[in-house]
C-alpha cells in the first residue's frame, strides 16, 4: 500500500515556551493553537485520515494528542499512536505536564516505545519513525531553520510528504519552500 492510500498523519511542533512565543501563560494563543489543531484533525478525518501519530513531548505534541482524543469522543475509529522516544521522557516535564502526559498516554490506542533509555539523537529517531509511517505531517513550526521541528519538517519534505504548517497556514511540499 503506498502512502497516498494510507491516510496517516503525524504531528511535529515546538515545546510550550517556543510554541507560545516565550509566554508560557499565554492562554489566548494556546487556545488559538488548540482550535487550529482540532479543526485540522476534523478536516483530515473528513478526508479519510484515521491514524494520528504524536511524539508526546510537552507543547504542541500533547496539544495535538488532546485534539485527537477529543474528536474520538464522536468518531470511535480514530487511532492515536504515541511514539515515545525513551521511557523516562516525562521526567523532564514540569509536574502539570507530567500529569497530562500520563492521562493522554493512558488514552492512546497504541504506544511505541523506541528506547528504554535516553541517548543523543533519540528525539530525531522518534521523529524519523513517525515521518516514515505518515503520509502527511501537521506542523507548528515558526520557520526558524534550527531545532527538532525544523529537522522533522525537512525530513518529511525530503521523503515526499506534504507538511501543513499551522503556524503560517502554508502547505510545504518542496525543500525550496523551507
Amino acid at each position: 500500500m503506498n502512502m497516498e492510500e494510507r491516510k496517516v498523519a503525524a504531528f511535529t511542533g515546538h515545546r510550550t515556551k517556543r510554541m507560545l512565543r516565550g509566554d508560557a501563560d499565554n492562554r489566548v494563543l494556546a487556545g488559538q493553537i488548540r482550535e487550529k489543531v482540532a479543526d485540522m484533525v476534523m478536516y483530515l478525518y473528513g478526508q479519510g485520515f484515521r491514524e494520528f501519530y504524536s511524539g508526546f513531548a510537552e507543547g504542541f505534541d500533547m496539544t495535538a494528542a488532546e485534539a485527537v482524543i477529543k474528536l474520538r469522543e464522536h468518531y470511535e475509529d480514530i487511532v492515536l499512536v504515541a511514539a515515545i522516544p525513551f521511557r523516562s521522557q516525562p521526567a523532564w516535564f514540569d509536574p502539570q505536564d507530567q500529569l497530562l502526559y500520563r492521562e493522554l498516554l493512558g488514552q492512546a490506542d497504541r504506544v511505541v516505545m523506541l528506547s528504554e533509555n535516553y541517548y543523543r539523537g533519540c528525539y530525531l529517531r522518534r521523529d524519523e519513525y513517525m515521518v516514515s509511517r505518515a503520509s502527511l505531517v501537521i506542523a507548528y513550526w515558526d520557520n526558524v531553520r534550527e531545532g527538532g521541528t525544523y529537522h522533522t519538517v525537512r525530513k518529511a519534505v525530503e521523503r515526499g510528504r506534504t507538511v501543513i504548517n499551522l503556524y503560517t497556514g502554508e502547505e510545504i511540499t518542496k525543500v525550496t519552500d523551507l
